[in-house]
């Protein structure tokens, strides 16, 4: 293993209060070794109903069952119903912190788990830098491309030794070398990243289209192109330490930014799917809300003027739990994300908040 990879996990570890960190190529490589390392096999894992893709995935190629429980429409967890999900065949559970803040029920989730001894994964991918997000469960999860770029970077942190030997046993056994992969993915998502300012949207589309062309991605798209079984070469290392480095002014340049936003919407701020700010948020992302069902239509017209929204999980995946679940579709149809750019200029920010206001009804 690179020195690079071995300072990520000792300075990830040291900052967020862990007894150590396993890195891995990709987030869905990170959370099947954590599902390996916890025994899974032959068994069910509880996951959210509203979830990405790779999540079950993982789940599968570590020998589980991919077993889900409900979300609600405001993406809560009720502890009830998390625990009517429970049965003698539950290995393991795993929780998501959504888009920037910790899940308030957490620790009652963490609880649960504890008094049934079952291994509890919390899914901290879009999340990274939380106040709270990976301080309950036995496992964290962590990823550096969800809310900035990097050449791909997945990583679990526990605070069990046992768990983490065991984790970095089975990764330096099994898992593969693949930096072709990771450069192409960060150079993929970088110009993605970039499409988020509206100055440089259309010309950070066009390259990431040619790039996708070029890398051999077209088919898929990038973001499907990730691992389960890839190491973390040494240059993605690096990088994620700086973006490490640079969270905490990152997330202040965020929260900032946000706020101007929500002060200039006015009246049309009902647009926000969490209009009541929260100061453990870390603004990595604006959640806006379609009254009338129109997610798919306002991502297209905000594209118009550059501003980038993008659909929520159910929107463009067919999973089991979206086929039947009115919640999952109601998230379909009404969520979109805005990622938040720390480097949004103030031009940049009013040009949002007009389109915004043209969403409005």
């Amino acid at each position: 293993m690179s020195s690079a990879v071995e300072q990520l996990e000792r300075e990830f570890a040291a900052r967020h209060g862990f007894a150590g960190a396993v890195a891995a190529g990709f987030g869905r490589a990170a959370l099947r070794l954590a599902l390996e390392a916890a025994e899974v096999r032959g068994g069910d894992v509880l996951l959210p109903d509203f979830v990405c893709a790779q999540v079950p995935e993982a789940v599968r190629r570590a020998g589980g069952t991919p077993v889900f429980y409900p979300v609600a429409n405001d993406l809560s967890v009720s502890p009830d119903r998390f625990r009517a999900a429970f049965t003698p065949a539950t290995r393991a559970a795993v929780a998501v912190h959504y888009f920037g803040r910790s899940m308030p029920s957490i620790g009652s989730l963490a609880e649960m788990c504890r008094e049934r001894r079952v291994p509890f994964l919390e899914d901290c991918a879009v999340s990274l830098g939380a106040p709270g997000a990976g301080t309950q469960g036995d496992v964290a999860l962590f990823s550096f491309t969800k809310s900035d770029w990097c050449y791909g970077g997945g990583l679990l942190a526990a605070r069990s030794l046992e768990l983490l030997e065991r984790a970095r046993a089975i990764r330096d056994a099994s898992f593969l070398p693949a930096p072709g992969l990771a450069f192409r993915y960060g150079l993929l998502r970088r110009a993605d990243f970039v499409a988020n300012r509206p100055a440089r949207s259309r010309a950070a589309e066009f390259a990431g289209r040619t790039l996708e062309t070029f890398c051999g991605f077209r088919a898929q798209g990038f973001y499907d192109s990730g691992r389960y079984d890839t190491l973390l070469p040494g240059f993605a290392a690096r990088r994620a330490c700086r973006q490490l480095a640079e969270l905490p002014a990152t997330t202040v340049q965020r929260q900032q930014i946000v706020e101007r936003i929500c002060d200039s919407l006015g009246p049309a701020r009902g647009l926000l799917f969490r209009p009541q700010a929260c100061p453990q948020d870390t603004c990595s992302f604006l959640l806006i809300k379609s009254e009338a069902g129109q997610a798919f239509a306002w991502r297209e017209r905000a594209a118009q003027a550059g501003v980038t929204l993008r659909l929520c999980w159910p929107a463009y995946q067919d999973e089991e739990p979206a086929r039947t679940n009115a919640t999952l579709g109601w998230l379909a149809e009404h969520l979109l994300l805005m990622e938040i750019h720390a480097k949004l200029t103030e031009r940049e920010v009013q040009r949002i908040v007009r389109r915004l206001k043209d969403l409005a009804p």
